[in-house]
C-alpha cells in the first residue's frame, strides 16, 4: 500500500474513530439515567469511584467508565460539593455532575414560632438533625420569630445570630417610632411588654386593645395582674393557676409585684411588637377573654366582672 494511502486510511480510521466517541459521548449526555426523584448525600473527601457505587446502589443506571469520561467535557475541572441532594427523575449523567459540581444543595428551613419560649426554642434546634453545634442556655425575647433557611451542617450558633440581628433590627425600628410620651423607658422594656402582648393575644387588631390596657395601667402605677407572666413563672399552664401562686413571691407575679417582670417571657412577633407601635388610646384597664380568641375589655371593674361571668358562662356551656 502506498504511503497516500496508508495516510488517507489513517485519516479515515481517525475520524471514525472521533466520531463513535462523539457519538457515544452525545449518547452519555442524553441518556436518562434517573428514574425516580433520589436523595443523596455527598461526604466530604468522597472519591468519584464511591460517588458512582452509591448511585448505583440508589439504582442510578451509570458506570464508572461513562462517569470519568462525562467528568472530561465540563469547562470547569469537575469537583463535586459535599452536602444533601435532590436528583431529580428524568435527568441525564452529564447533568447529575452539573448538580453536584455547583453545590445546588437541599436548603432546609427553621421556624421559630410566635410566642415560644427559650425551651421551646433550645428543643427544637437540638432535635434538628440538620444543624449542628452546641448552644448553651438561651435568653428569651431576642430572637425573632420567623422562618430561616439554611443547608446541611449549618451551626446552630450561626442561625441563632442571625435570629438574635433581625429581632435587633426590627425591635430598633419600632422603638424609634414609638408614640410620644412613652411610659416605658427603653428597648428592654418594650420587649418584655411586647413578649407578654403576644402570649395574651394573636390578633394584631385585639392586640393593639390589649396594649393598651397595660400601658394604661403602667401610667396609673397599676399591677399589671397578667396571668401569662404568672404561667412563666411558674411554668404551668395559664389555667392551673392557683390562689397561693397569686400571693406567691414569684418574681414574675404581676398581681403582687407592681411593673414589668425581670425578663420577657416569649420570642414575641412582629405584631406584638407593632401592637406598642401602632397602639389603640383607650380607657380601658381590663381585659378578659371572650371564649373565641379575642378579648371584652371595659374601663370599670363592676364591668369587668360582669365580662368574667360571660367568660364563664361560655367556657362552662363549651364544656
Amino acid at each position: 500500500m502506498s504511503l497516500k494511502n496508508k495516510c488517507i486510511l489513517f485519516i479515515a480510521l481517525f475520524f471514525s474513530l472521533l466520531s463513535s466517541i462523539y457519538i457515544y459521548i452525545y449518547k452519555i449526555n442524553n441518556k436518562i439515567i434517573v428514574f425516580d426523584d433520589t436523595y443523596y448525600l455527598l461526604g466530604k473527601n468522597t472519591t468519584q469511584k464511591k460517588i458512582v457505587s452509591e448511585l448505583i446502589a440508589k439504582n442510578i443506571d451509570i458506570s464508572y467508565l461513562n462517569w470519568k469520561l462525562a467528568s472530561l467535557i465540563h469547562k470547569k475541572p469537575f469537583i463535586p460539593k459535599a452536602g444533601e441532594y435532590l436528583i431529580p427523575k428524568d435527568l441525564s449523567l452529564i447533568q447529575i455532575q452539573r448538580i453536584l459540581q455547583t453545590g445546588k444543595t437541599i436548603t432546609r428551613s427553621f421556624t421559630l414560632i410566635e410566642g415560644s419560649t427559650a425551651v421551646d426554642l433550645k428543643n427544637n434546634l437540638v432535635n434538628n438533625p440538620y444543624l449542628t453545634g452546641v448552644i448553651t442556655n438561651l435568653e428569651e425575647g431576642i430572637y425573632k420569630p420567623d422562618t430561616y433557611f439554611f443547608k446541611l451542617g449549618y451551626p446552630r450558633s450561626k442561625l441563632l445570630n442571625q435570629m438574635k440581628t433581625a429581632q435587633e433590627k426590627f425591635l430598633k425600628t419600632v422603638w424609634n417610632e414609638k408614640p410620644d410620651g412613652f411610659v416605658l423607658k427603653n428597648k428592654n422594656e418594650y420587649l418584655i411588654l411586647a413578649s407578654i402582648i403576644q402570649k395574651e393575644s394573636n390578633n394584631i387588631n385585639d392586640s393593639k386593645l390589649v396594649a393598651s390596657v397595660f400601658i394604661n395601667r403602667l401610667n396609673k402605677k397599676m399591677k399589671l395582674q397578667s396571668d401569662v407572666t404568672l404561667a412563666y413563672g411558674f411554668k404551668v399552664n395559664g389555667k392551673k393557676i392557683t390562689r397561693n401562686m397569686l400571693k406567691s413571691n414569684n418574681p414574675y407575679n404581676t398581681y403582687k409585684f407592681q411593673g414589668l417582670p425581670p425578663t420577657p417571657i416569649s420570642y414575641p412577633g412582629e405584631n406584638a411588637l407593632n401592637a406598642l407601635k401602632f397602639i389603640e388610646k383607650t380607657d380601658y384597664i381590663y381585659f378578659v377573654s371572650d371564649g373565641n380568641g379575642s378579648h371584652r375589655f371595659s374601663k370599670t371593674y363592676s364591668l369587668h366582672k360582669k365580662n368574667i361571668k360571660l367568660w364563664k358562662d361560655s367556657f362552662n356551656k363549651d364544656k
